[in-house]
């Protein structure tokens, strides 16, 4: 279909995938590298951030090869063989379906706790408003996608102008202090190893950087737009994050942390409350900003899984509900199927360890499925052309898989039997759904 009436431009691109990266991570996660890794988390950041534009430059060929939304599970299905294809796609697609869930959940439950620490007779309502932020953005998914991209351009001007007050106030507030920084990778509770314990943890910072993929049918000119809006995008939202991270760094010590572990998973609050007292609106300046990104990152969440239930609908293995369109030609039984799990796991805010760790292991899974994909479309495809090549090819890949595989090694492997046998199950209902459903 060549009409390009209603779909997104490289502006609206961009502004996505910056508000998909730019969520619950840098406001709570961010606090965790830095009690693991102190000052040197900054490079953990850094690391995690070249990771994972390795990662998007694998995902922006594999869109170009394979032109049509629905992300990891097309890659899949279009590199393998038809049988092989159906099974390695299905399963990339079970593991980003409960990853996607999960950061819905997740964003939910911390909008919550940020607009109950900013404003304290809201403490009560967290859950409450939890489901509201999910039903909100539920509303801005159903409507005609590119009016969606337009808003979320706004959004995302209103979080990054948030952002730069409060770094901004950080480094001229008076209290940075260099000597924050020393010693510089040996503060952490992790010590030297530190640096890279937190890039796992980092690296869900940038998750949404394929979010496009997922969405390349509703992109114009796909070919060009998509990867330079992965580009650009990631190179804005590392800056970001590293001004954030030092910045917060100037100011409160791994000490602090350690000391205040209840200030671990809001370290912009713990800069407020003990550093920047005199400035009372930056706490509700911090308070807006994460309610920003938390919104844009369960919106872009939402968006790619319903693409992503339309995929493996439109292939036989889900019901044809999840495929059907309404009159914006947005899959909305699949966006209103993913708010409901969504809302359903944000009701359980004591159980946010849990929810995260149940989707970490999935997470790696569709990752390592996705690079194997291209591998695989390179070795089978070597002499087809296509408008975006990954530099490196076949060694970007194996460089990216190496870096996963050393980066989740120690997680994985000290990983509770709690999370193993979620695993487990999930695994067997994913193949139970597969044998029932698939195509021959």
């Amino acid at each position: 279909m060549n009409n390009e009436y209603g779909k997104l431009g490289l502006l609206e691109c961009i502004t996505i995938l910056i508000g998909g990266m730019i969520g619950s991570a840098i406001f709570s996660l961010s606090g965790l590298t830095m009690f693991l890794a102190g000052p040197a988390s900054s490079l953990s950041w850094l690391i995690a951030g070249v990771i994972m534009l390795c990662y998007g430059m694998l995902v922006c060929e594999l869109s170009c090869r394979f032109p049509k939304s629905g992300g990891v599970y097309v890659f899949p299905r279009e590199a393998f063989e038809k049988g092989k294809g159906q099974f390695w796609g299905w399963f990339s697609c079970w593991g980003a379906i409960l990853t996607n869930i999960v950061s819905i959940a997740f964003g939910a439950i911390y909008v919550g706790i940020y607009l109950g620490v900013a404003f304290p007779g809201m403490e009560s309502y967290q859950i409450p408003l939890a489901l509201f932020s999910i039903f909100l953005c539920y509303l801005l998914n159903v409507i005609k996608f590119s009016t969606a991209g337009k808003i979320n351009n706004y959004i995302v001007a209103l979080l990054i102008a948030t952002i730069f007050a409060y770094v901004f106030s950080a480094f001229f507030s008076g209290n940075f202090t260099l000597q924050n920084f020393i010693p510089f990778f040996t503060q952490g509770v992790e010590g030297w190893a530190g640096v890279f314990s937190a890039v796992p943890i980092a690296v869900i910072g940038y998750s949404s950087i394929n979010a496009m993929a997922f969405m390349v049918s509703d992109v114009k000119n796909p070919d060009s737009v998509v990867s330079k809006s992965m580009l650009i995008s990631i190179a804005i939202v590392v800056a970001i994050y590293f001004l954030v991270i030092v910045s917060t760094m100037g100011l409160i010590t791994t000490e602090y942390l350690i000391q205040n572990p209840g200030m671990r998973f809001i370290p912009l609050f713990a800069v407020c409350n003990a550093k920047m007292s005199s400035m009372p609106w930056l706490t509700y300046v911090v308070s807006i900003s994460a309610t920003i990104a938390l919104m844009t990152t369960i919106l872009v969440c939402i968006s790619m899984n319903a693409r992503t239930l339309k995929a493996a609908s439109d292939d036989g293995i889900l019901p044809s509900v999840f495929g059907r369109l309404n009159k914006n030609q947005v899959p909305s039984y699949a966006v209103a199927t993913t708010c409901i799990l969504s809302g359903i796991i944000a009701c359980f805010p004591k159980m946010t360890s849990e929810i995260v760790n149940f989707g970490s292991l999935f997470n790696v899974f569709t990752l390592v499925i996705t690079i194997t994909a291209f591998i695989y479309a390179r070795r089978t495809r070597k002499f087809e052309k296509v408008a975006f090549m990954a530099p490196g090819g076949y060694w970007l890949a194996s460089v990216v898989l190496v870096l996963l595989a050393f980066c989740n090694f120690t997680s994985i492997a000290t990983a509770g039997h709690e999370m193993w046998v979620f695993t487990l199950i999930f695994s067997v209902l994913g193949l139970v759904i597969f044998l029932c459903r698939k195509k021959g």
